[in-house]
C-alpha cells in the first residue's frame, strides 16, 4: 500500500517543505512561480525576528485564550489543549468541565491511538520543531549589523539563535514528557530521512539536556526588556534542566541544576509589599508583576488573560468553569497548625473531609478554590440551586461543587468582556526550583542537608504556615511525603500534578476509583462525580497517533494502544 509521509515529516517532502513559518510558508519552497528559495529569504533582522515570534508563539499558557495565534494554520483546535490550568484535570487534583477540551477518554483509561488531545500535542510540537530547525539552519544568511553595545555582552543575533534552540529543546522535553521517547528533530529533515525512529531513554534525555545547556552560553541572566519574561534565559534553561532530570530520577543533575539556578542570585520568592499575609494569592495576580516580581523565572505573556470567562461559573458573564477541584486535593491542604488529616482522630478526620472550611486550613486552601456559597469577584458561587445555570453538573458549571479561585483577579471581572484581560501566567517559578532540590537532596539520602528545611520554611512562611517539625519529618520516608505534599498544594493547577504523578509512579493509586467534589446540602456524603481507571502497564503515556504510527514503518507505538 503506498505510504503517505508521516506527520512529523509530511511538510518537508519534495521540495524543502512546505509549512513554514505563518505567511511566510510560500518562502521555503520553489512549487510555484512567485516562491523563492532559502537563500533569498532569510536576508535581514526583522525576517528573523518574524520568526523568532512565530516559535514562541505555540508555548502554553494559562487557560485557553482563544485567536489563531499560528496564521499558518486553519484549524487552531490544538490552542485547546495548551492551556496548563484546564488540563490539570488529567490528574488528581480536578476533572476538566470545559467544553472545548474532551479528556474523559484518558482519565477513563479508554484512550486510543486517535483521541484529538495526544494527537493536537504531538503535531503542533513538530510542527514548531521543525520551524525552530530551519531558522537554526538559515538564520546565518540574513544581513545583520552588529549590536553597538550588546545586552550582557550577547549579540542580539546570537540571543536569537539561542532562545530559539531553548524552544526547540522544551517541545521535545514537552513531547517526552508525555510521550515517552520521540524521534529528535535536531535539523531539517530530507525526504530521504523522513521515517524517523525512536532513540532510547538515555539518548533523548541526552539531546535535550545537551540542546539547553548549548543554549544557556548565549543567553542572559536578564531579559533585555525588563517585562519580556517570556524570553528564555540563563535561569530558564537551568530550571528546566533540573525539570528534566527530575522526571527520570537522575537525581544529583537535578539538583546541580537547580542549584545553579539559585547561585545566579535573581530570584527569590514573592512577598507582598503591602500584604504579606496575602502574598501567596498575589503572586498570580497584576501586582505581583506590578511590583517586579522575582518570582517568574519563564512566563506566557497574557496567559491568563481569559481566566476570568474559562474559570467563571456561566452566571458570571457567560464562564465555563474550566476545571473543577477535586476533594482529593482538598483533603491534602495540613490544618494550620502543620497537622495532616490522617493524624487526626477518625471523627476529627471525618468532620473536615466533609466540611474543608478553608479557614482551619492551610491558608493557600482559601487562595486556590472557591467554596460552595462563597462570595468572592462580586458574586456568590452557589453550586446547589437546581435548574440555575451554576447547577452542579450542569453544562459549563463545576463538576465537582468547587471552583479555582487561584488565578482570578478581581478587576477582570470589572471589564466589559471578561476576556479582556491581559495577566501573565508563570510557566515555571522558583519555588519549583527550591521543591526541585529539596526533593532531589532527600531522594539522594541527604537528609541532614540545611537547605531542606530552610527552603520548606521559606515556602511555607510564605504561605503563612509554621515551620516543618523536625521530630515528626526526620527520616527519608517523612520527609518525601512531605515534599510531595508541598508541591500538589504548592503548584496546584500550575499544570505539574500530571508530571510528578507520573514520575512517583502513584498514577495507578491516585487515578484509579471514584472522583468526589463538595458535600451534599443536608446529607453526610460527598457527590460522585466520575469512576476513572488507569492501567500502570498502557497508561502513563499517550498513544503515538494513530496517522503517524501508519505512515511510519520505523516509529513503534507505546503499548497498549
Amino acid at each position: 500500500m503506498k505510504k503517505y509521509m508521516n506527520t512529523i515529516l509530511r511538510m518537508a517532502a519534495v521540495a524543502a517543505a512546505a509549512l513554514s513559518f505563518a505567511s511566510c510558508e510560500g518562502f521555503l519552497t520553489r512549487d510555484a512561480e512567485n516562491q523563492t528559495t532559502e537563500e533569498a529569504w532569510w536576508y535581514n533582522k526583522s525576517i528573523l525576528s518574524s520568526v523568532v515570534t512565530q516559535c514562541y508563539a505555540p508555548m502554553p499558557g494559562g487557560t485557553l485564550t482563544s485567536g489563531a495565534i499560528d496564521a499558518s494554520l486553519t484549524d487552531n483546535s490544538y490552542l485547546y489543549y495548551n492551556c496548563k490550568v484546564e488540563n490539570e484535570g488529567l490528574s488528581d487534583n480536578g476533572v476538566t468541565v470545559a467544553n472545548y477540551i474532551n479528556n474523559t477518554a484518558i482519565t477513563y483509561g479508554t484512550a486510543q491511538s486517535t483521541h484529538t488531545h495526544p494527537t493536537s500535542v504531538w503535531t503542533q510540537r513538530y510542527r514548531t520543531i521543525r520551524r525552530c530547525s530551519r531558522y537554526l539552519e538559515n538564520w546565518h544568511r540574513a544581513v545583520v549589523y552588529p549590536d553597538t553595545n550588546p545586552w550582557e555582552g550577547i549579540q542580539t543575533v546570537d540571543r536569537w539563535e539561542a532562545e530559539i534552540r531553548a524552544l526547540r529543546a522544551y517541545y521535545h522535553l514537552e513531547l517526552f514528557l508525555n510521550f515517552g521517547p520521540v524521534p529528535i528533530v535536531d535539523h531539517v529533515i530530507t525526504v530521504a530521512e523522513q521515517e524517523l525512529s525512536r532513540p532510547t531513554q538515555q539518548e533523548m534525555v541526552k539531546f535535550i539536556a545537551d540542546e539547553f545547556e548549548l543554549a544557556s552560553k548565549n543567553l542572559p541572566v536578564n531579559p533585555q526588556v525588563a517585562d519580556e519574561r517570556w524570553r528564555w534565559t540563563k535561569g530558564a534553561c537551568y530550571a528546566y534542566l533540573s525539570y528534566l532530570y527530575m522526571f527520570v530520577g537522575d537525581w544529583a543533575n537535578a539538583k546541580k541544576w537547580a542549584e545553579e539556578v539559585i547561585k545566579l542570585n535573581k530570584y527569590d520568592i514573592y512577598e507582598s509589599p503591602s500584604d504579606p499575609a496575602h502574598s501567596y494569592a498575589e503572586q498570580f495576580q497584576y501586582d505581583a508583576y506590578t511590583n517586579n516580581t522575582k518570582e517568574s523565572i519563564l512566563t506566557k505573556n497574557k496567559g491568563l488573560s481569559q481566566s476570568a470567562m474559562r474559570l467563571a461559573p456561566p452566571s458570571v458573564k457567560n464562564g465555563t468553569s474550566g476545571v473543577s477541584p477535586s476533594a482529593s486535593l482538598i483533603d491534602a491542604y495540613e490544618l494550620k497548625d502543620g497537622r495532616t488529616l490522617d493524624e487526626l482522630s477518625e471523627a476529627d478526620r471525618l468532620k473536615y473531609h466533609l466540611n474543608p472550611t478553608p479557614e482551619d486550613r492551610d491558608p493557600r486552601l482559601g487562595m486556590t478554590i472557591i467554596f460552595p456559597g462563597e462570595n468572592t469577584m462580586g458574586y456568590t458561587w452557589n453550586p446547589w440551586v437546581a435548574g440555575n445555570t451554576d447547577y452542579i453538573g450542569s453544562r459549563n458549571s463545576t463538576a465537582t461543587g468547587y471552583w479555582v479561585k487561584k488565578f482570578l483577579s478581581p478587576s477582570d471581572f470589572t471589564l466589559s468582556r471578561t476576556d479582556g484581560g491581559s495577566n501573565h501566567f508563570m510557566l515555571m517559578r522558583y519555588t519549583v526550583v527550591l521543591l526541585n532540590y529539596v526533593e532531589a537532596a532527600i531522594e539522594l539520602g541527604q537528609i541532614d542537608d540545611p537547605n531542606i528545611y530552610a527552603y520548606l520554611n521559606k515556602i511555607r512562611h510564605r504561605a503563612g504556615m509554621p515551620d516543618v517539625d523536625q521530630d515528626k519529618y526526620n527520616t527519608q520516608e517523612k520527609l518525601r511525603e512531605l515534599v510531595r505534599r508541598e508541591r500538589r498544594v504548592e503548584l496546584a493547577f500550575e499544570g505539574h500534578r500530571l508530571i510528578d504523578i507520573r514520575r512517583w509512579h502513584i498514577a495507578e493509586e491516585v487515578m484509579n476509583g471514584p472522583v468526589y467534589g463538595a458535600k451534599v446540602p443536608e446529607k453526610d456524603e460527598l457527590y460522585f462525580v466520575e469512576e476513572r481507571r488507569f492501567n500502570p502497564d498502557r497508561d502513563y503515556v499517550w498513544p503515538i497517533p494513530n496517522t503517524e504510527v501508519q505512515s511510519n514503518d520505523n516509529i513503534e507505538q507505546n503499548p497498549g494502544y
